[in-house]
């Protein structure tokens, strides 16, 4: 009887560490990231839907890139598109230079003027996207936030109705990371609210 008891402690103590390393694995979660952007001054709550959409959006970012006409470019061509540089303040190839190169990513980010309800869901409100490496910073969430809050660029501004509507204060945030875990899509989706709200 003695010999089971030892034999159960240890087993239950191998699942114990087993179950805190694969916590470890998992990374930063979007509230985590979303809470640290609030503490910079970014008013952002974590969302699910936003998340998916994140999720679609980082899909259809990498479809972009592995399509052929842009894998056959050379690394050193200025044309080829990269994860570092689909998105970026001033030539991001996908969201500023080519304003959203691709229905697919206009339908996956929400910002497509027609079609289903999730590939128009966001049109006309404010939403900023950031595509950073966090290979570095793989479970800091104040590190990821800091490096998406200085990516953030505005992919689409809002429809406003000034004198009747204003964005926002508080955006919902949704965050996407590459299989390989060294990139991190982050967006944050401002609603179109009334004045008085």
């Amino acid at each position: 009887m003695k010999m089971a008891k030892k034999f159960l402690a240890v087993a239950l103590a191998g699942v114990l560490a087993l179950s805190v390393l694969t916590g470890c694995a998992n990374g930063v979660k979007s509230k985590d990231v979303a809470d640290s952007l609030t503490k910079m001054g970014v008013k952002v709550e974590q969302s699910k839907d936003v998340d998916k959409t994140a999720e679609n959006t980082l899909k259809a970012i990498e479809a972009v890139i592995d399509a052929k006409a842009n894998a056959d470019l050379k690394d050193d061509n200025t044309a080829k598109i990269k994860l570092s540089n689909a998105v970026e303040e001033t030539n991001g190839k996908i969201i500023k230079e080519h304003s959203i190169t691709g229905d697919t990513v206009k339908k996956a980010l929400g910002v497509f003027t027609t079609g289903s309800d999730a590939e128009k869901a966001n049109a006309g409100k404010q939403v900023c996207v950031a595509l950073v490496e966090i290979k570095n910073a793989k479970k800091d969430a104040s590190l990821q936030a800091a490096l998406a809050k200085d990516a953030l660029v505005e992919a689409q501004a809002a429809t406003v109705d000034a004198s009747k509507q204003k964005i926002a204060e508080t955006g919902k945030l949704g965050t996407a990371t590459t299989k390989d875990g060294k990139y991190m899509l982050v967006v944050i989706v401002n609603d179109v609210v009334a004045k008085n709200a």
